[in-house]
């Protein structure tokens, strides 16, 4: 994967809600495919979660969850 490919993953809406900065409409129960700042985003406020299989790169930016450390 080159650096500009968007990374994506894969997640589970929470519950019913619209993105109030591209006013986009999520409703619960669906899975969708966002990159990986909107999941992080999104799973901060508690509105969607990482499907297992996304798990790993859901938390692939997140030191804490990764055991790296940045540099």
């Amino acid at each position: 994967m080159s650096d500009t490919e968007t990374k994506t993953v894969k997640a589970t809406v929470t519950r019913d809600f619209t993105d109030a900065g591209s006013e986009k409409r999520f409703t619960a129960g669906t899975t969708i495919n966002i990159t990986a700042g909107e999941f992080g985003n999104y799973s901060a406020a508690g509105l969607v979660e990482a499907v297992a299989d996304d798990t790993a790169a859901a938390n692939a930016g997140d030191p804490a969850k990764t055991g790296r450390t940045r540099s």
